[in-house]
């Protein structure tokens, strides 16, 4: 087991202290779970069991069918304390009162390209998809609060991508001033080898808790 994680037993555990050690904004949580149109459609029974302070990301469905989904979970997620974010949809996000919004990678490319993004409050979570060293950079530039780095191992969803693997996303998350997660084949075994990351946790469609 590694030096950076104490009695850990649970990807839970390995994000929580992970969180604690390297996240500089207080609000951002330890794990991101992640709806998928295919694997995960309806997470509506998975939210009593996360975290308190995790965070849902709604994504890869049409507008129509994000906003039924936001509207059947949202006071769930409230009661329950978990963060909610939608993906590449400021409208809904703020229309229905969420915590925050998710841009994938091409979204933040036009974001960065444009400036920054401006935070319509300072508790709105940003977040966004990375997949290279340059999306990471323009990451930086848009002032996204975190930024979700895969693949850094192999995994369902994307079993041909070339995956960044320890060494490479250690690297990459020690040399930005965004918080980072991995995203990724993220099970027990491969949390405990991120264990002395500068990551803030760990995001994924399921495996996390």
């Amino acid at each position: 087991m590694s030096k950076g994680v104490e009695m850990a037993v649970s990807v839970s555990e390995v994000a929580r202290q992970l969180n604690r050690r390297n996240a500089k904004k207080k609000n951002l949580p330890a794990l991101v779970f992640m709806t998928d149109a295919k694997r995960f459609p309806d997470p509506t029974n998975l939210i009593p069991r996360m975290p308190k302070n995790s965070a849902l990301i709604v994504r890869h469905f049409s507008k129509k069918q994000k906003e039924q989904i936001l509207i059947k979970i949202k006071r769930l997620c409230r009661k329950h304390k978990v963060k909610l974010l939608v993906s590449d949809d400021l409208h809904l996000a703020l229309k229905h009162h969420l915590d925050g919004v998710h841009f994938p990678e091409k979204t933040v490319k036009k974001i960065a390209a444009c400036g920054r993004f401006i935070r319509p409050k300072a508790s709105f979570v940003v977040t966004g998809a990375c997949h290279c060293l340059p999306a990471l950079k323009r990451a930086e530039k848009a002032k996204l609060d975190g930024v979700l780095l895969s693949p850094v191992f192999a995994t369902q969803s994307h079993p041909n991508a070339v995956c960044l693997g320890s060494v490479r996303f250690n690297a990459w998350a020690s040399h930005t001033n965004r918080a980072v997660y991995g995203l990724g084949g993220i099970n027990q075994k491969m949390a405990i080898r991120l264990s002395c990351s500068k990551s803030i946790g760990f995001a994924g469609i399921g495996g996390l808790i």
